[in-house]
């Protein structure tokens, strides 16, 4: 039970010239005698203002990070920009292999009005899609972006479009190319170059995901697709695009974070900055959902320790913060009120 200021004096009061005794008086309110004796002592110290309740601050904590964590959170987030406070964090451990919280990244970044605002366009895989993969080359998903590529003489603009083949499980992209038009054979050219990237045998070929388009419908490409590649084609539900989420993800990362961001006027210049783009999307570009590993580690089964060694490395900065504050005789302390 929390009283007031006045409160707390008329109980002490109270309890002084009742006559019936200091504690036995308090005792009949449910009061413990041992915070009226505190409330006495307080306003030995500071008057009638000690018995203001003053919430339990510590002064200093052991584990509070030090100068030179904050120092290098800002100095990594004008490396990567682009990179949220979760996988700032985790980009950190991987350059200097010093833990920082993600928290504490977070609190940084805010306090310097560092926080990126969300994307523009956000694409979640459907809840009802339940056949997700467990290890690489289980399931690939292929589709087709429209990639703007200058503009005509009548002052139209050019699109070009994006074919990419990526695998589910590890968010690796196998092959990609960007075509003129968006033909069948387009489609079984790139699928055709991730099958002899993959160097997979027949009988351990992938299911391949797709929307409904012609180019994966008609009968010639399922015809390619089962008897020259060997490959079960898995179609998404009609106006469901979320079936379809970890590639359409992959196409906003690339024009939100590669295309969009740079300026380009023909499709050389889109390839190129794709070619730039899709070699750090594979192996540089930490993934929540992949326990902050890069795509061609979970794609070739590296790092896998990753966050043991996160973990142990979460240890040993407590340590050392703990340390360094008990040496500045500054350890953690809580005022009673």
């Amino acid at each position: 039970m929390r009283f007031t200021p006045e409160e707390k004096l008329d109980i002490i009061q109270l309890g002084r010239y009742s006559g019936l005794g200091f504690e036995k008086t308090l005792s009949l309110f449910g009061i413990k005698p041992y915070r009226v004796w505190r409330w006495i002592r307080n306003i030995e110290r500071k008057g009638f203002a000690g018995l203001i309740d003053q919430p339990p601050i510590p002064k200093s904590s052991p584990h509070k990070h030090l100068d030179d964590e904050k120092a290098l959170v800002l100095e990594k987030a004008n490396t990567y920009t682009h990179l949220n406070h979760r996988k700032l964090a985790h980009q950190i451990f991987r350059d200097e292999g010093v833990f920082v919280s993600e928290s504490l990244v977070y609190r940084v970044l805010k306090e310097h009005n560092l926080i990126q605002p969300k994307p523009i366009l956000r694409i979640e895989a459907a809840d009802s899609w339940k056949t997700q993969p467990e290890a690489p080359n289980q399931i690939w998903h292929i589709d087709i972006s429209y990639i703007p590529c200058g503009l005509n003489d009548k002052g139209n603009v050019i699109f070009w479009y994006l074919v990419v083949v990526l695998d589910g499980y590890s968010r690796f992209v196998l092959a990609w190319d960007l075509f003129p038009d968006m033909t069948k054979e387009r489609c079984f050219d790139v699928a055709d170059q991730a099958v002899f990237l993959a160097q997979l045998p027949p009988d351990k070929r992938p299911r391949l995901v797709s929307d409904n388009g012609k180019q994966f419908r008609a009968r010639k490409s399922r015809e390619f697709f089962k008897e020259l590649l060997n490959i079960q084609q898995i179609f998404t539900s009609t106006h469901h695009p979320e079936t379809n989420g970890k590639i359409e993800r992959l196409f906003e990362s690339a024009k939100y974070e590669a295309l969009y961001r740079n300026d380009y006027c023909s499709m050389a210049e889109a390839k190129k900055i794709l070619l730039t783009f899709f070699d750090y999307y594979n192996n540089h570009r930490l993934h929540q959902s992949l326990g902050y590993r890069t795509p061609r580690e979970a794609y070739y089964g590296l790092n896998r320790d990753y966050d043991q060694k996160r973990q142990r490395a979460k240890s040993e900065k407590l340590k050392q913060r703990k340390q360094y504050w008990a040496k500045s005789g500054d350890l953690l302390t809580i005022s009673k009120s």
